[in-house]
Order: C-alpha cells, then structure tokens, then sequence
C-alpha cells in the first residue's frame, strides 16, 4: 500500500506542486493572498495513481479575465503531470463577509480539460467574467483546510478562512453525499467511502477523510456491508481491484446508506 501526506510525498508530486506554485506566485504577483493544500495530500492518504491534489487559491480582489486565460493555460500544463488537480481560487473579501454557497473566482478539475481548451481555442474564455458562480463543496475544503490542510504559500490558514457554521458544513456534505450517490455505478470506491466518511461526521461529528471514513465504518455498519467497504479500502490504498463490486451489493449499500443518511440529515 503507497499512500503519502505532504511531509513523503513522491519527489515527481512535489515537484509538481511547487513548480504549479512558483508559476501561480509569478502571474499573480501581489494579489496573490495565499494557497492552501486540503484532502488526501493534506491528511496522508494520498495515491499517487488515484488521488487529486486539492488546492485553494486566495486572491485580494477578483482576477481580470485575462489572467485568468493564463491561470487555465498553466493549470493544463501543470495538471496530470503526473497528479490531477482540482483547484478553486476565492476572493479574500467575500472570504470575510462569509455566505454559503460561497461563490469562487475560478475553478479546475481534470473533468473540465476539454471544456476549458474548447473554450480558450474558441475565444469564449473572453466572456469568463460575465457572470457569478456558487459552490456547496466549498464549505467543506475550507473546514477541511482550516483543521486539517497545509499553508504552502502566504497568510496562516485561520488567518484567511473564516469558521464554517457546521449547518453549512453538513449542507455541504449532504451535497457531496447525492453527487457520489447518482455516480455510484461509475465510481463505487468514491461513493462507499465518502459515504462513510459522511456517515462519521453525522453519527459522531467526526470530520476525516475517505480512508479514516472507510476505517471507520467497518466497525458501525451491519456485517454484511463490512467486506465490501474493506474492498474499497484496499482499492483506494492501492491494491490491484479483487474483481467488481457485485451490482446487487452496491444498491443495498446504497439504500442502506440512503436511509442512514436520511435518519441524520436533521441535527
């Protein structure tokens, strides 16, 4: 099993990140606020043949469009060379006049390359500013960044991000739980693993990550579930995949999990 926090991680990922950082310092000179590590890299469960790095970039004040044509074109050559990132830039002040969904200045993730180089070929990135964007995952990275992430660049994390409410945290994390729900069929080690993770929090307050989620739970959920979440572990840890996950045994997880979280959903 290889997985790595920030402190061990493989030389080529942490070349990556301060290579992405030093090309991130340069285009945004003094408006640059600072950048911050969250998830696997952040909390020692990263993989390297898995696992994202997630990043959160503060900003003084919103970037012209122009900068942001940039900031794409560096994301596309630093991303999957050789870890995907998923990245959100924020503005500082909108960071202090907290609002859940919080809106965010510009966004990546791997699943968004062909749109972004669509859009940059096509000229349509000109029309990047013309208009507002919210996201609900938000609440959840910056707890995540404020009890667990890691200050690569710039002001103390508390110093930057705001204490989330935990009703937006739980509103955050209900989110996370319908988004993996609808793509369990496509991404079952995300779904069940998140799912408990999700579960820790709500039963216990626990805030962990995927790996502690999965840990966690193989110990509360009912037996016939615990093999399957130990498979998604192991998968997740990097063992080589013991077959499929049975479709019959994922919709019971499932609803299982659909149920649990819906008997928690009100504090």
């Amino acid at each position: 099993m290889s997985q790595y926090g920030w402190a061990n991680c493989p030389d080529a990922v942490r070349a990556q990140v301060t290579g992405f950082l030093e090309a991130l310092r340069e285009t945004l000179g003094g408006d640059l606020v600072g950048v911050y590590l969250h998830g696997s890299l952040a909390m020692g469960c990263f993989n390297r043949e898995r696992s994202d790095i997630d990043l959160l970039v503060v900003t003084r004040q919103g970037m012209t469009v122009e900068t942001k044509r940039r900031i794409a074109e560096m994301i596309l050559r630093f991303s999957a060379a050789p870890s995907p990132i998923e990245i959100s830039f924020l503005r500082e002040p909108e960071l202090r006049a907290w609002q859940h969904p919080l809106l965010f200045d510009f966004h990546y993730g791997e699943d968004w390359r062909e749109k972004l180089q669509r859009e940059l070929s096509n000229g349509e990135w000109q029309a990047w500013n013309g208009e507002e964007h919210t996201d609900a995952d938000l609440a959840a990275h910056i707890t995540l960044a404020r009890q667990r992430g890691v200050c690569l660049y710039g002001k103390p994390t508390a110093k930057v991000f705001p204490p989330i409410p935990p009703e937006h945290f739980r509103d955050s994390i209900l989110a996370d739980f319908e988004w993996g729900y609808e793509r369990r069929g496509q991404n079952p080690v995300y779904f069940i693993l998140n799912a408990c993770r999700i579960y820790a929090y709500l039963r216990e307050e626990r805030i962990c990550s995927k790996d502690e989620g999965g840990s966690w739970a193989i110990s509360i959920l009912p037996e016939a579930f615990r093999e399957m979440v130990a498979k998604a572990l192991n998968i997740y840890r990097g063992q080589p995949p013991a077959g499929q996950f049975e479709e019959n045994e994922l919709e019971q997880f499932a609803a299982h999990m659909r149920k649990t979280v819906e008997a928690h959903r009100t504090p």
